[in-house]
């Protein structure tokens, strides 16, 4: 009950030197595609974590992406560390969006809520935790610089797996929902292309010489559209198709792209056999097609441990008068899939909360800087309850 007491005092009394650590990463741009940006960003995380006593580290993802920053804190202590993850880029919006309040008082800006609202609370929890005077086991942190765009291209994703091993158990700082509840799942995703070679000819004058790549092309859709499974959480959409050159002419090339998300790996791999079957069917002699396969997500998949360790949270969370939460599972991907591949329960969305990311609508409560600030500084603080 003491240590509770400690960080809500600790919380109240530095609610304003908390908003600004806030205002200032989200005042500092991240765009994903502008990697200047995204080193300026980390090198200031990299300060700031520094200062806290963090043993940290640059890890660079490719030329193109910005870099993922690592440490840990307390490396010397006995028992298993805890983590707080998470991305410091945004996605790219055009408009101009500092930190500010709304006429709601709600808080704006590109980033503030997904996710620079979760950076700054680990930020706030490590501070507290310091200022307790705690120091029980080793605590880690991990913000990658390319999550927007799925670290395509680069090694993040290894990074994240590699540095997340070992660990008790973790905390995705991403957008934390309106509804108060956990993200225990997500799905995995991943875009597949099929393309299709025919024979163009004039559709006139030589209309038996050409090979429709587009005929061809469509009788694969309603065998893929078929994939979809929804009692398994597996979504395959057929959604961009193009073909052809002029509408007298017998199309030669024509290629589709296919959107794919799934809960499980199994699922993922029995779609990409399906799909390797009918893209190597052939209806129309002379036609053949190709398929790649591009993953950007893996799935983040509900265990019995990502279940107890979300209990645990909801239990602590009534503990200190913030109520119960409650369970989700969400469709867009986060990094939370790659550190459950590591073996390691994780939750995820124990961000700020709010609404509309990747929007020039995006908001978050201002309060539940502070609330989950709390929340996680006692999860911590109690972490031995877990590992029992």
């Amino acid at each position: 009950m003491e240590a509770k007491k400690q960080i809500h005092e600790w919380v109240e009394a530095h609610c304003e030197e908390m908003t600004e650590c806030w205002k200032t990463l989200v005042n500092t741009p991240s765009h994903v595609s502008r990697r200047n940006e995204g080193e300026v960003l980390c090198a200031k995380l990299k300060e700031i974590f520094d200062e806290l006593g963090f043993e940290t580290e640059v890890v660079e993802s490719c030329p193109n992406n910005s870099p993922t920053l690592t440490g840990i804190w307390g490396k010397e202590r006995p028992g298993k560390p805890v983590l707080f993850s998470g991305h410091y880029d945004t996605v790219d919006l055009k408009a101009d969006l500092p930190f500010r309040y709304d006429e709601e008082g709600h808080v704006r800006g590109l980033g503030s809520l997904d996710m620079k609202g979760g950076i700054a609370i680990t930020i706030q929890v490590i501070r507290c935790l310091q200022a307790m005077g705690w120091n029980e086991r080793p605590v880690k942190i991990l913000f990658a610089g390319d999550e927007e765009i799925g670290h395509r291209g680069g090694l993040a994703g290894q990074t994240i797996r590699d540095f997340s091993k070992g660990c008790l158990c973790a905390f995705n700082m991403e957008t934390g929902l309106i509804s108060n509840d956990i993200c225990v799942a997500r799905k995995g995703a991943a875009f597949a292309r099929i393309t299709t070679n025919g024979v163009a000819s004039h559709s006139g004058n030589a209309f038996t010489a050409g090979r429709n790549a587009i005929a061809e092309l469509a009788y694969k859709i309603p065998k893929i559209q078929a994939l979809t499974d929804l009692s398994s959480g597996t979504t395959v959409s057929s959604n961009m198709i193009q073909g052809g050159t002029v509408i007298n002419s017998v199309p030669g090339s024509c290629f589709l792209t296919v959107d794919i998300r799934y809960q499980k790996l199994s699922e993922r791999e029995r779609v990409m056999k399906e799909m390797g079957h009918i893209t190597e069917e052939t209806v129309i002699g002379g036609c053949s097609s190709e398929m790649s396969f591009d993953e950007y997500m893996p799935p983040f998949e509900k265990t019995a441990e990502v279940v107890r360790l979300a209990s645990f949270v909801s239990q602590v969370s009534e503990d200190c008068g913030f109520g119960t939460m409650g369970q989700k599972e969400l469709g867009g991907g986060s990094d939370a899939s790659h550190i459950g591949m590591a073996g390691v329960p994780v939750i995820c969305s124990m961000g700020v909360c709010g609404e509309f990311n990747h929007t020039e609508r995006e908001y978050a409560l201002p309060q539940t800087l502070f609330s989950r600030t709390e929340l996680l500084a006692n999860v911590v603080c109690r972490a031995k309850e877990f590992e029992q």
